[in-house]
C-alpha cells in the first residue's frame, strides 16, 4: 500500500479507513507526535501560513504498526522504543499476548479472530522489521477512535487491574513503570511463560540497581 507523498490525515485514510477530521482528531495527533519524535520521516513544504507535511518513501509501514500498538501503549516514547530496543519490544510482546491474546473483545473493543496472536508473535520476532513490513492489525475499529482523547485501552486495564488475573495486573504494573508493584504482583505468578519470567528478572534487577545508588548516595552523604 503506496504512501509515498500522502499528508497524514490521506495517509490514514488509506491504512485504517478513517477520516481524522470527522472521526478522531486525536489519531492525527497522535501521528504527528510521531512526527515530532522523529520515528516517521516525512518532507515538509511551506505554505501561507503553515508548512505542509507529506510522508516519505516506504513510512507507511511505520505509521501503520505505531498507531497499532500506540492502541495499547499511549505513550508515543514507548513506541518508539518498541522500534528501537529490543529487549523492551519482547516485553511488549508479552504484555499484548496476555492481554489480547484469546479474548474475542476488550473493554467492548472487538477484536479481529486470531489477530492478536498474530501481532503478539509478530513483534516477540525480532526478525520482523517494524519499518518494512505490516503488522497484523487486532482491531476492528482502533481504540484512538472508539475511546476518545480521555483514555487509553492500557490505562482503562489499569483501572480495571482488581478484576485481572494476576499475569495481567503484573504485566500492566510493568509497562506503568510501577516496578515496586509489579514485584508484588510477581510473588503471586506460581508459573509463566519465558517472557513472562524474563520480565520478573528484569524488575527485580532495577529494584535491585536502585537500591544499591540509594545506598551509594546514603553513603556519600555521611561523609
Amino acid at each position: 500500500m503506496d504512501t509515498e507523498g500522502l499528508s497524514i490525515p490521506e495517509a490514514i485514510r488509506r491504512l485504517f479507513g478513517v477520516d481524522v477530521a470527522k472521526e478522531s482528531p486525536l489519531l492525527k495527533n497522535k501521528a504527528m507526535s510521531f512526527v515530532r519524535n522523529k520515528l516517521i520521516a516525512v518532507r515538509k513544504e511551506p505554505k501561507v501560513d503553515r508548512k505542509a507535511v507529506y510522508l516519505k518513501a516506504d513510512q507507511g509501514y511505520a505509521l501503520h504498526n505505531a498507531l497499532i500498538l500506540n492502541a495499547v501503549f499511549p505513550n508515543p516514547k514507548d513506541v518508539k522504543r518498541i522500534f528501537e530496543d529490543e529487549r523492551y519490544r519482547t516485553d511488549c510482546a508479552a504484555v499484548i499476548r496476555t492481554l489480547l491474546t484469546d479474548r474475542g473483545s476488550v473493554l467492548g473493543q472487538a477484536l479481529q479472530s486470531g489477530s492478536s496472536d498474530k501481532m503478539a508473535s509478530f513483534l516477540a520476532d525480532t526478525e520482523r522489521d517494524l519499518r518494512q513490513e505490516w503488522m497484523p492489525n487486532p482491531f476492528q475499529v482502533l481504540p484512538q477512535v472508539a475511546l476518545g482523547e480521555n483514555t487509553s485501552l492500557l490505562h482503562v486495564l489499569l483501572a480495571q487491574a482488581a478484576s485481572l488475573e494476576p499475569a495481567d495486573s503484573f504485566l500492566l504494573a510493568y509497562m506503568n513503570g510501577d516496578w515496586e508493584a509489579a514485584q508484588k504482583l510477581s510473588s503471586q505468578i506460581s508459573s509463566g511463560t519465558p517472557e513472562l519470567l524474563a520480565i520478573k528478572t528484569e524488575i527485580d534487577r532495577k529494584l535491585n540497581e536502585a537500591h544499591e545508588f540509594s545506598e551509594l548516595l546514603n553513603f556519600f552523604r555521611k561523609k
